[in-house]
């Protein structure tokens, strides 16, 4: 049984009861037999509230709609208070006679009224805490539910991105091995460290984007190997957008769409340009935004989903940092197609 329940048991009553004993006493006087029923009163009233408690909870009324429930409730309180009554009158007339007051009939309705208000009164702040109560228990489920869901989705969605990225790593040096042997030993060393780096961070949802880099330059690495000169890259990383925290694989998701479905499918090749830096610097909301440019044309969508890395790579921006996370994906007049991500700081 909680402490606090029965303190405020006890304070509440006990104020209650010294109150009427104070407007008895302006009536009758002052008188010891009066002051014992009163404190009498205050005990039995801590016990009727408490039964009326039980009965609430053992039939459970307020888990009814509250057209059902709060009727049940009060009327309950109702016959408390009329047994409150009964005791006030009978005790105080047994103790003090008629110099308590009770053989008027006014003095009887008062304190009928008065005990009535104060016992319904308990029953509404009792319901408003049980309600309370329930509310933020649902609302905390709620979030464990939704925490719990946003991790499963995280997991689903790396599990398509990462397997993408191995198959498209192995059928480049699975093209090498014939052509150039040698190239193709640099690229399974390249392979690797893009391995250590993901058992180095297995499980991780948010990682260093210099970190992330290192992975993107042994992916680059493998490219070029395969495109040779067809592949120029450039990266502009500032240190404090290098040290910032960045969705695992976002990335990694962008360059190699990047490279994949832009420069690797044109017969001269082109340019990947990689940049990183802080938005609204001494901001406290200020975003990392990171760029990914590569020469070739915005294609659209097409049933085969060449584009699912890039939804999921949104879908899981939005899940790890709010709302606020963005990735847009255009062509400019130039023929240079860009991926913008603002990524929001996650604190």
């Amino acid at each position: 049984m909680s402490r606090i329940y029965w303190i405020c048991q006890i304070a509440g009553w006990g104020a209650y009861a010294a109150a009427l004993f104070g407007i008895s006493t302006a009536y009758s006087g002052w008188h010891i037999e009066l002051a014992a029923a009163y404190a009498l009163f205050a005990v039995y009233s801590i016990g009727l509230t408490h039964l009326l408690r039980r009965a609430i909870r053992r039939r459970d009324w307020l888990a009814l709609p509250a057209l059902q429930g709060l009727p049940r409730v009060f009327l309950a309180a109702l016959a408390v208070a009329l047994i409150q009554t009964s005791l006030i009158v009978t005790v105080a007339l047994l103790f003090a006679g008629p110099q308590s007051g009770f053989t008027e009939v006014r003095q009887v309705a008062a304190t009928a009224s008065g005990v009535t208000v104060a016992t319904c009164g308990w029953a509404a702040a009792y319901v408003a805490i049980v309600w309370n109560r329930r509310y933020r228990e649902t609302r905390l489920r709620e979030m464990e539910l939704q925490l719990t869901l946003g991790q499963a989705e995280l997991r689903a969605l790396r599990a398509q991105v990462n397997p993408h990225f191995l198959f498209n790593s192995l059928n480049t040096i699975r093209g090498m091995i014939t052509e150039n042997p040698a190239r193709a030993q640099e690229m399974v060393t390249s392979l690797a460290g893009l391995f250590r780096h993901a058992l180095e961070f297995r499980g991780a949802q948010m990682v260093p984007l210099k970190d992330e880099m290192e992975a993107v330059s042994q992916y680059l690495a493998l490219e070029t190997a395969r495109l040779e000169e067809r592949l120029r890259i450039e990266t502009e990383i500032s240190d404090e957008a290098a040290r910032r925290s960045v969705p695992a694989m976002v990335l990694q998701t962008l360059v190699e769409n990047a490279v994949r479905h832009g420069i690797a499918e044109l017969p001269q090749g082109g340019l990947l340009t990689i940049r990183a830096a802080l938005t609204g610097v001494g901001m406290t909301s200020e975003a990392l935004l990171l760029e990914v440019e590569n020469t070739g044309r915005l294609k659209p969508v097409s049933p085969n989903g060449t584009h699912t890395g890039l939804a999921n790579a949104r879908e899981r921006m939005r899940l790890l940092c709010g709302e606020n996370a963005s990735l847009v994906l255009s062509e400019t007049g130039s023929g240079v197609v860009a991926a913008r991500a603002v990524i929001p700081k996650v604190t």
